[in-house]
């Protein structure tokens, strides 16, 4: 099984050995710029190999499939509603997998609504802004994060 890694802004990366749960943390810049996927193969003191895809992104992604609704104010007034499926989660946005692509285009701020499959069944409603767009799926950055606010803790928990 291949871990994931993190690169920080200082270009580190800590590598968690499966087996011994040794951390060794190393210089990874070498690797940050590059646009392609980075595997690397790890020997740790204790004798076992793993590997590790670096991850260049600033926030753990937690894959999910959760149903919800999207809300779309249109320009006369009216509200758009539709289905969406929520495929990943980060602090700061997600990636939705729509059944019929609206019409949007990047920048477009809209509502999304859904429940966490945590144990409380978290009612999750934060306006979010388009990022990109790719035939059904849009990634959509969250329009305000407050570490504070009930809805922002609670993804944070579910996250972790």
């Amino acid at each position: 099984m291949t871990k994931k890694v993190f690169i920080t802004d200082k270009n580190m990366a800590t590598f968690v050995c499966p087996e011994c749960k040794a951390l060794k943390t190393a210089n990874v810049g070498k690797y940050a710029q590059l646009k392609k996927e980075i595997k690397l193969k790890i020997k740790c003191a204790c004798g076992i190999s793993y590997s590790a895809t670096l991850e260049r992104r600033r926030q753990y992604r937690k894959e999910t499939d959760l149903p919800g609704e999207y809300f779309l104010s249109l320009s006369d007034g009216k509200v758009r509603k539709g289905n969406l499926t929520v495929k990943d989660i980060s602090r700061e946005g997600l990636r939705i997998k729509v059944n019929v692509v609206p019409k949007v285009k990047v920048g477009t701020k809209f509502t999304v609504e859904f429940c966490l499959d945590d144990k409380q069944k978290t009612l999750i409603k934060k306006d979010v802004i388009i990022r990109w767009i790719s035939g059904h799926f849009i990634g959509a950055e969250f329009c305000s994060i407050d570490p504070s606010s009930p809805i922002d803790k609670a993804i944070g928990f579910y996250l972790f």
